[in-house]
């Protein structure tokens, strides 16, 4: 948009280095048309076919409108086809004739309705009207809004009006933050028209503060709409714009195709300035790549578009020639260019590329071996670079597109609209805007927080499942092999554990006999009492099959019988009444650790005490280390005779003194 030039006077924030550094301010405002269409839907299907067609064939939509003063089928029919007229040469780069169109209409204002002065407003906005005029139409619209029922699509496209004028003026940080609040609140069926030209602006601010990659990704959902929409002239739009990101992050080569391909759709003959920024592009584009044959007739040809419409674009055309030069060794002709061109200064300074003159200016004297000019000139551009520095506005750039980022996927549209309603905001409260920006970072901290919580609950799930016997619901052998070092230890105790291998005699037979449910059932009853009666630092685990694991820790031998005893005594009440009054009896093996030894020789020894049980005659306790025992009641048990009369919660003196020297924790897995 040409008019858009002046609207930037003094508000170069950004720039690149070599080419790219000229033609990256330039061609966020300038450049080929918005050819999108119009933001709010028009009130009839013939209607909305219009401004359809502003970005298929805008050339006929003039043509096929063109004497529609008349006013025919009434004034608010009228009204849609001048705003579908603005539309038009807003595609074709005519922005003065945008603007008067949007002017005819809104001149006979007793007839326009809220949803034609949104849109007229919206295209107007595109199209370089001043931002105080753009703020002050929208505050007025959104006070008309707050009384009846404000729809989304209004609130965002006054958004995206309100967007694009601060982008035109010079303030990103404040466009990003409406224009990513329109594309969250379109997003969502019958919001496509306003989502679409939202994507387009949010792209390009984004593609200025160099975030390339994510301006890439929004400008393909605007390809892929106006692709399913065969809008040819829009398409051939946004692959210029995608070549402009693509020439920004240095692909030059994908640049120059999506240039190709937009050149291709492009209406020259109806749109002379648009096709030359075409080739402007392509001219710097093909510079970089070192490809200087070729670019020289693009910048001339573009140069020549830019003089006869006294296009300031054409300063930039020089400056290129001017490299092309310097590269080229045409040192004379170079330094020519360049001395035409900081003639004016100010010409450059609307686009920031007045450093870069003076740098490759330095570069050229250098290389003629003018030191003192080189110098001189270098010196100049670093003063310039650091008064167009604003590292506070960048910032702020920065954090509300972290923010847009953040939220853009999670957050629900009407949630937005309520929180982001611009009509009760003032982008001048600075304060406020940060309030709000809090919000959006805390929403999406609580958010990861959630999701962190829940994964760590799964994963905690997932390994209880594979920890624990199906069956029974005690440990399973895996992860009692797992964790024997904890297990076993005697660090801060000084006593060492005591481990029993339990086993269901003749389990097999009561499987036959009885059928495996009740076998199963034997089991559960089984692994109940043991888990029931043993001490809270104690360990049972299922082993394998019907054989069972009780980690006796820190306490004697002599302790783990008077449990095993009391295991016996219960069998009647707390298995067999409950498994079909099958008749249970067990055996067991007995052995103490040892400090360090590892949980499988243990679990060996235990297992010659349990076998010896059994070839005894079973329904016993065997002992794999005699001297472990500590008082004559373990070898009464021992050989199998009648139970100690002391219960397992009644520990002896040295099993007490083990208990006061240290608390251990509950092993879990």
């Amino acid at each position: 948009m040409r008019a858009s030039l002046r609207l930037l006077e003094d508000h170069g924030w950004f720039w690149r280095r070599s080419a790219i550094t000229v033609l990256l301010p330039l061609t966020c405002v300038l450049g080929l048309g918005e050819a999108q269409a119009g933001c709010m839907r028009a009130p009839t299907p013939d209607l909305q076919a219009l401004a359809d067609d502003a970005g298929r064939d805008p050339p006929a939509l003039l043509l096929s409108t063109n004497g529609d003063p008349l006013r025919t089928g009434g004034d608010l029919a009228w009204g849609w086809r001048m705003a579908a007229r603005a539309e038009a040469y807003d595609t074709l780069s005519q922005p003065a004739e945008a603007r008067s169109t949007v002017d005819q209409v809104t001149k006979a204002a007793s007839f326009v309705d809220l949803p034609l002065r949104i849109e007229l407003l919206t295209r107007a906005a595109m199209n370089g009207l001043k931002l105080e005029d753009v703020d002050h139409i929208a505050s007025s619209l959104s006070s008309a809004l707050d009384r009846k029922a404000p729809d989304i699509v209004s609130i965002a496209c006054l958004q995206i009006a309100r967007g694009e004028a601060w982008r035109l003026s010079g303030a990103p940080e404040r466009a990003v933050s409406l224009l990513a609040s329109a594309y969250r609140l379109t997003k969502g069926p019958g919001r496509e028209l306003p989502h679409v030209i939202a994507t387009e602006k949010l792209a390009r601010v984004l593609n200025a503060a160099g975030d390339h990659h994510q301006a890439i990704a929004l400008i393909e959902e605007v390809i892929a709409w106006d692709t399913t929409h065969d809008r040819k002239v829009a398409l051939a739009n946004d692959l210029y714009f995608r070549g402009l990101f693509n020439l920004t992050r240095g692909a030059y080569a994908a640049a120059l195709a999506d240039f190709d391909r937009s050149r291709v759709r492009s209406p020259r003959a109806s749109d002379p300035v648009g096709s030359a920024y075409i080739d402007l592009q392509t001219c710097a584009a093909l510079i970089e790549l070192r490809r200087l044959r070729a670019a020289e007739p693009l910048c001339r040809q573009a140069q020549a578009v830019f003089d006869a419409w006294k296009e300031p674009a054409g300063a930039q055309v020089q400056l290129l020639r001017a490299k092309m030069g310097w590269m080229s060794g045409r040192y004379a002709r170079a330094l020519e260019l360049l001395d035409h061109l900081l003639e004016d200064e100010d010409r450059l300074s609307s686009f920031a590329s007045a450093p870069q003159a003076y740098r490759l200016r330095a570069d050229v004297n250098r290389a003629m071996g003018r030191t003192e000019g080189a110098y001189r000139d270098l010196e100049r551009s670093v003063r310039l670079d650091e008064r167009r520095s604003n590292y506070e506005r960048s910032r702020q750039t920065a954090v509300l597109r972290a923010s847009f980022e953040a939220d853009r996927s999670a957050a629900r549209a009407e949630e937005l609209a309520r929180s982001l309603r611009f009509a009760r905001e003032r982008e001048s409260e600075q304060a406020q805007r940060y309030r709000q920006l809090a919000w959006s970072a805390a929403a999406g901290l609580v958010m990861a927080g959630t999701m962190l919580v829940m994964g760590v609950s799964h994963r905690r799930k997932l390994s209880r499942v594979a920890d624990t016997d199906p069956l029974t619901g005690l440990l399973n052998r895996r992860c009692l092999t797992g964790r024997e070092r904890n297990l076993l230890s005697r660090e801060g105790f000084g006593a060492a554990s005591t481990v029993a291998l339990l086993d269901v005699d003749h389990f097999k037979a009561i499987n036959d006999r009885y059928g495996h449910n009740v076998g199963d059932e034997v089991l559960k009853h089984f692994a109940a009492l043991l888990a029931s009666i043993a001490g809270k630092d104690d360990v049972v685990a299922r082993w394998g099959g019907e054989e069972f694991v009780m980690v006796f820790r820190h306490r004697s031998a002599a302790h783990a019988l008077r449990v095993l005893e009391g295991i016996r005594s219960r069998l009647p009440e707390q298995v067999e009444a409950k498994a079909s009054g099958v008749q249970v009896r067990f055996s067991a093996g007995v052995t103490s650790s040892t400090d360090g030894e590892p949980l499988q020789a243990v679990i060996a020894r235990a297992d010659r005490a349990l076998y010896r049980a059994k070839e005894l005659g079973r329904d016993r306790f065997e002992i794999e280390d005699v001297t472990a025992l500590t008082s004559p009641e373990s070898q009464k048990a021992r050989i199998g005779l009648t139970p100690t009369s002391a219960s397992p919660e009644e520990p002896n003196e040295t099993d007490t003194r083990v208990r006061r020297s240290a608390e251990p924790g509950r092993l879990t897995c």
